[in-house]
């Protein structure tokens, strides 16, 4: 099961590094797009007053900017994922003009804020490097996203989880899976938007 996982992260992060900088840029915008003009109203159908969590791109993920100016310019409320060890939770820092971030003492690629005020998202927008039709994630293999996930649906069912990917990064067989593994709600691309109900 494992090694299948190592095998599927080595093809699919070199795929992601083939990536040049243009086509990070071009892709992530589309993808931003989408999101914003066809999944966002959707989620504030129910409720205007969520807080989203946004990471913050690394080594050609996709990229979260334009998201990010989008909440900005409208006043939509939103934090970053911090990681405070390598077995824990993370925790979430809500964004505040000039906000200070650094690069975290585990994983030098991962820019994160010094301090402010810990929040709790509604919403949590994550990274992947490949998906399946059933919306099962294969992710770096720390295991973040995973237990903060399993640990805020026990506090709120209600949180909605959301993928951020180009089209590549779809893997057309069923991914191995551990049974701490957590299927996301939606899987944005640049072309579609896919949703587990």
């Amino acid at each position: 099961m494992n090694l299948d996982k190592n095998n599927l992260r080595k093809t699919f992060k070199e795929k992601r590094s083939n990536l040049d900088k243009k086509q990070v840029e071009t892709f992530s915008k589309q993808i931003s797009e989408n999101f914003i003009k066809n999944l966002l109203p959707q989620i504030f159908q129910n409720n205007n007053s969520l807080i989203f969590s946004l990471y913050i791109s690394a080594n050609k993920e996709v990229k979260t900017q334009f998201i990010q100016e989008h909440f900005i310019n409208n006043k939509i409320s939103f934090c970053f994922p911090k990681i405070v060890d390598k077995n824990s939770s993370l925790e979430f820092v809500l964004y505040q003009e000039n906000q200070e971030l650094t690069f975290n003492k585990y994983f030098t690629s991962i820019k994160e804020p010094q301090e402010g005020i810990k929040t709790i998202p509604n919403v949590i927008i994550l990274p992947l490097l490949a998906f399946d039709s059933s919306l099962s994630r294969l992710g770096m293999g720390g295991g973040f996203f995973d237990r903060t996930i399993s640990s805020l649906k026990k506090q709120n069912n209600k949180i909605i989880t959301i993928g951020l990917a180009y089209d590549f990064q779809r893997f057309y067989d069923s991914l191995p899976i551990d049974n701490t593994d957590q299927k996301l709600d939606f899987i944005v691309t640049q072309q579609t938007i896919f949703s587990s109900n």
